[in-house]
């Protein structure tokens, strides 16, 4: 054990200081971190400040905002006041479920009014005239649920020059259905994968006017409307 001499106190040794903290660089991080949390698309260079007080750069950090996407507008049918696209005698018509893939193509190619018939036992019309749709038809092998029954003869409708509408129950009377032999009548329901070609017999009273064809299950519009008196 070691004695010191009286008025020579012992030496005091220098207490070790605390580690100095980078104040900089704590509070540059933090500013980054709330920059990229508030989703801000620009570059921020940050001074970081050293123990030795030289300044260093520290990356830039960016943050980057994704493409917003939107979607193409869905294109408009034209129509008229009721609804329906109005179409020429001769003019091709796709419908289908699939844009760009029609399951059925069909074509009204000629409109003719009292032509005779052909079968035997046939009788005079109900309402005034025949009129004869003939037809051509092409269906694709994933025909919709509507599709079968799309031309069928109740589907069809006649507005008069005066504006009453005659509809397909009174349009598709026994004298109408009994004019044509079966196999020059249009089908009542088509099947996928085939071409038709058929007749479409109406018992109408007028001559003149515009024809519609409604089928159910079309979407954006209820049918379509040809001029009666074109090809009669």
């Amino acid at each position: 054990m070691t004695s010191q001499p009286p008025g020579h106190p012992y030496p005091q040794w220098p207490q070790p200081q605390p580690p100095r903290r980078n104040m900089g660089a704590i509070v540059a991080l933090a500013i980054a971190g709330a920059l990229v949390v508030a989703g801000v698309s620009v570059g921020v260079t940050l001074a970081v400040t050293a123990d030795d007080g030289t300044t260093k750069a520290a990356p830039a950090t960016t943050s980057r905002t994704r493409p917003t996407t939107s979607k193409s507008p869905t294109p408009v049918i034209p129509v008229n006041p009721r609804q329906n696209v109005e179409v020429k005698i001769g003019e091709t018509i796709g419908s289908g479920s699939h844009p760009g893939q029609p399951e059925v193509a069909f074509t009204l190619t000629m409109v003719t009014v009292g032509r005779r018939c052909t079968e035997p036992y046939a009788q005079k019309p109900e309402n005034g005239r025949f009129i004869f749709l003939d037809l051509t038809v092409t269906t694709s092998s994933m025909s919709g649920d509507f599709a079968p029954g799309l031309l069928n003869p109740n589907n069809f409708s006649i507005i008069g020059p005066d504006g009453v509408t005659e509809t397909g129950g009174s349009l598709s009377s026994a004298p109408a259905i009994g004019c044509l032999s079966r196999s020059k009548l249009f089908p009542l329901a088509l099947s996928p994968g085939q071409n038709y070609v058929g007749t479409v017999v109406l018992d109408s009273r007028n001559t003149t006017g515009r024809l519609v064809l409604a089928p159910y299950g079309l979407d954006g519009f209820n049918g379509w409307e040809w001029n009666l008196g074109e090809h009669a």
